[in-house]
Formats: structure tokens, C-alpha cells, sequence
């Protein structure tokens, strides 16, 4: 049964890519005909000249062709905005008119200005990065870009360098990532000083400098905060979720050279504690990983995104549209939040080969 659903959602990425754009644009052109206020956040991590491998990456990059494609039809067929003026975009929109669409990208990538900024500039359009400011002054890289490593390098005992006790529920690479996830800020430390340990001293063009985010702000781009640790936020004390709200954001905002308003939840892991803790701390707007289009009833500090298709424009042309049709409220829950692989880390159908990094060979059970 799951290889024939597997094969069935194969054709359907197939059909989408080849028909997604025409019968899209179709049914956007009845859309438009409406006077419903909507919008669209789209939540992109690392863009490459070649796409990353699904089957063996955590975070596998989408091919620069496909994104420049991508953004190429978002700029004919969409309001193009930035995160911080999506919300003004939707409630502005008038019968007929493009619905909004705000573009925004997660992590302190290095492919962020090396790739994906050209692409920008080139195209005319402009996005939203969501730094934390971990590597202003020198190279860092994230725990899953040192466990990638690690992976890369065949290191075999993985699960017990994490703390996994239970091995059987650590299965492949991808579950190894969402146990770290739900380790609190103390216990992650340690295991991303062991990942040090491992994979190796961080590469020397880890992160983005501050010169980095010069040129994305030079460029017009907007900033956002992505918190300085990357911590899960619904694990920290009050005061410790005070704490990260302001952490490292006076040296990015010196940088930026203004304040930062807008947040985006590290994981997509948020409530109404994280939320209020984002309002306390004067943000104006909060996102998410949670797949829902924006509504002017959309609580400002909870904003969704989707994680656009990797496969071609034309699916992501497909996915647009059926996120504008879909209605109703969402209701979070912590099985949505916490399946965040599927969206903050790209590992699910989204990118081609589906996304299982098999562990088997390289963790030693106890």
C-alpha cells in the first residue's frame, strides 16, 4: 500500500510539472475574481547550483534553475512583498487584483547571498532572511549542518553521540534530527559540542558575516530575527524565552542598521506562550512553519508558511493555488509543530527521492 500511494504522489509530481503552470494560472485567474483577503508566505532554506540529494541530505538545497523559476512566475503572477508588509498586502487587497506573496528564507546560509541574492536582484523581486546573527564575526555552523558531516563522513555511532538511549526510535537520519530537536537548551549544547568533535572545526566560510548581511540589506532586503541559539522556544523557562527573544539582536540590528520587528520561531515550534513572549518582546509579526495562507483573522505573532516544492515551478504554481482555495481555521496541535522535518528541514516529498537517510549502517545500537 505505501509503494502505490509512493508511485501515485511520483505521477502526480510528474503531471504537476508539466501541467501545474497552465491550470494554475487558470484557476488563479478565477481566484482573483474574488474580493477574499489572502496571502501567501513561502519559507525557503538553502538554494544551490545543483540540488541536493533528498536521499542523503537533512537539509538538501533546491537547483538555483528551479528557484529562479519559481520566482520568475511569483513575480508574474503574484504581489511580490516582503514578510513585514505581507499582512498590509493582504488586508489592501481589492476584487481583482494579485494576491500577495511574501518570500522568505531561514538560517545564516552562506547560498543565501552567494546564490540566492543574484537570483533576486536579477529577477526584480524582494525577500525576507531570517538570520540569528550566530556568525557576524566568525564561522558557525547549525548542530544538523555538523551532523550532516558527521553523516558524510561515515561516523557510526551517531544516536549514542546524541544521547538517543532508545536506538529503535532513531531509525534513520531524519528521526536523529527531531530527537536533538526536543532536547532542551543545555542537553543540545553538549551534543553540539560532541558533533564538533566529530565532524570536525566548522569551515571557514560557515554562516554569513556581517559584510553578508550588509549586502542583503543593501539590496533591499529585509532581516528578520531567527533567534541567536536556534533553541526549541516552547522548552525555555519565561525568563529564558525572554531571554532568547533579545540575545544577539542588538548586534544584528547594528548591523541591519535598524530595529528588527519580525520573527520567524526556530523549527516552527510556537504557542501562545512563544507567541505572547514575541509580543512582550515588540515584535510585530511572528512565523511559522504551519501550511495555512495568511488571513487578516491570522493571529500576527502565528503567521504560516509553506515550504515550496522543490520539483518545478509548475508545482509550485499548483501548491499556491490549492493553499489560496483551501478555507477554515487552523488548530494547532503538537503533532503538526513537531513534524517539523517536513517543513523547516526539508525532508519531505517536496524534494525529489522523498528524504530517508538511512542510519541502519552508521549507528551502533547498545
Amino acid at each position: 500500500m505505501t509503494a502505490r500511494i509512493y508511485s501515485w504522489k511520483r505521477i502526480g509530481e510528474a503531471v504537476a510539472r508539466v501541467v501545474g503552470t497552465p491550470v494554475a494560472h487558470v484557476v488563479l485567474l478565477v481566484l482573483r475574481l474574488s474580493g477574499r483577503k489572502a496571502g501567501i508566505a513561502l519559507m525557503y532554506h538553502a538554494v544551490d547550483e545543483q540540488a541536493g540529494d533528498a536521499g542523503r541530505e537533512l537539509v538538501p538545497a533546491v537547483a538555483s534553475s528551479v528557484f529562479e523559476g519559481q520566482i520568475r512566475h511569483l513575480k508574474r503572477r503574484y504581489r511580490v512583498v516582503r514578510a513585514g508588509d505581507l499582512p498590509a498586502a493582504i488586508a489592501e487587497r481589492r476584487r481583482g487584483e494579485r494576491y500577495p506573496v511574501a518570500i522568505t528564507f531561514d538560517d545564516d546560509l552562506r547560498c543565501h547571498v552567494a546564490v540566492a541574492l543574484p537570483i533576486l536582484e536579477r529577477v526584480g523581486v524582494l525577500a525576507t532572511f531570517f538570520l540569528t546573527g550566530v556568525s557576524l564575526v566568525h564561522p558557525f555552523s547549525f548542530w544538523w549542518e555538523r551532523l550532516q558531516r558527521a553523516l558524510d563522513q561515515g561516523v557510526s555511532n551517531l544516536a549514542e553521540l546524541v544521547g538517543a538511549a532508545d536506538v529503535g526510535t532513531c531509525s534513520n537520519a531524519h528521526e536523529l534530527v527531531m530527537f536533538v530537536q526536543q532536547l532542551g537548551p543545555e542537553s543540545r549544547a553538549t551534543v553540539e559540542a560532541r558533533l564538533a568533535g566529530v565532524a570536525g572545526i566548522d569551515p571557514p566560510d560557515a554562516g554569513l558575516r556581517a559584510a553578508d548581511v550588509r549586502k542583503l540589506v543593501e539590496a533591499q532586503m529585509e532581516v528578520g530575527f531567527h533567534t541567536l541559539r536556534h533553541d526549541n522556544l516552547s522548552l525555555l523557562s519565561d525568563d529564558m524565552l525572554a531571554k532568547a527573544m533579545e540575545d544577539g539582536r542588538g548586534s544584528l540590528e547594528e548591523v541591519v542598521g535598524g530595529p528588527l520587528q519580525i520573527i520567524c520561531y526556530p523549527y516552527g515550534y510556537v504557542d501562545e506562550r512563544v507567541a505572547n513572549a514575541a509580543r512582550v518582546a515588540r515584535f510585530v509579526s511572528g512565523f511559522t512553519t504551519k501550511r495555512v495562507a495568511v488571513t487578516p483573522g491570522s493571529d500576527p505573532l502565528q503567521i504560516g508558511r509553506w515550504g515550496p516544492s522543490a520539483n518545478s515551478p509548475g508545482a509550485l504554481a499548483a501548491q499556491l493555488v490549492v493553499a489560496l482555495v483551501r478555507r477554515g481555521t487552523y488548530h494547532p496541535h503538537r503533532g503538526d509543530d513537531a513534524n517539523t522535518l517536513r517543513t523547516s528541514l526539508h525532508s519531505d516529498a517536496s524534494h525529489p527521492g522523498g528524504g530517508e537517510t538511512s542510519l541502519r549502517t552508521r549507528i551502533r545500537k547498545p
